[in-house]
């Protein structure tokens, strides 16, 4: 029997969520084990439930939704807990607010008139994947962006608490190389880097490689 994905639902209009459940829980593979409509109530109970995927509107009771991811990941991180893969859904599409998720840790964006299959196909493929980063992609969209900020907190300070072998991967990746590239580099297993890019993420409470890209580039811009 295949793996069922648990999902998690959070958002302020009750609807939305009772229609969201039905189609999810509608599929052999999904279901959803999650819901919260209030920030923070999630804040408290989302970083303890086992959640695959993680599906928060940006409109939640309290905050906005990408302000509560930003929230949320490091709780995640201080709980020693896997964060999950995150969908953030808007009322519209637009690339500063696709950025702007990417910034706050999300991994996709999906707005509200879409159909239903694209959040099935959004859920599956961000669970499925692995946290690979598309460096052209991500380089694009900053690039035809403007006002998006890619501030985290004392991320130099956390970058410091890296060790030997972290670091040097993570001088690699800031230069744009994937994990096979980098292992040759460094002279390491490829399961090294992906064991020191997944500590890296934790010492400095991040949800994915895009969002720390995002991060080191302002840092060193600023301090450039």
């Amino acid at each position: 029997m295949a793996e069922v994905l648990r999902i998690g639902l959070i958002d302020a209009d009750v609807d939305i969520r009772f229609g969201r459940r039905m189609v999810i829980d509608s599929q052999p593979d999904c279901k959803v084990v999650f819901e919260e409509e209030n920030a923070a109530d999630a804040l408290v109970r989302a970083p303890e439930a086992l959640i695959d995927v993680l599906v928060i509107d940006h409109r939640v009771r309290g905050l906005d939704g990408i302000a509560l991811v930003e929230k949320l990941i490091p709780l995640y991180h201080e709980a020693s807990s896997d964060v999950p893969s995150i969908i953030l859904t808007g009322p519209y599409f637009s690339y500063e607010l696709l950025l702007a998720s990417i910034a706050a840790g999300a991994t996709d964006l999906v707005t509200l008139d879409s159909e239903s299959g694209e959040l099935l196909k959004a859920i599956r493929s961000c669970a499925a994947s692995e946290d690979v980063l598309d460096f052209d992609s991500l380089r694009s969209l900053v690039s035809r962006t403007k006002g998006v900020e890619f501030d985290v907190p004392d991320i130099l300070v956390k970058l410091g608490t890296l060790d030997e072998k972290e670091a040097a991967t993570l001088e690699q990746f800031k230069s744009g190389l994937d994990d096979d590239a980098i292992a040759r580099a460094i002279d390491v297993p490829k399961y090294r880097v992906r064991q020191a890019m997944k500590s890296i993420l934790a010492k400095c409470s991040l949800a994915t490689r895009a969002q720390l890209f995002l991060a080191i580039n302002a840092a060193d811009g600023k301090n450039g």
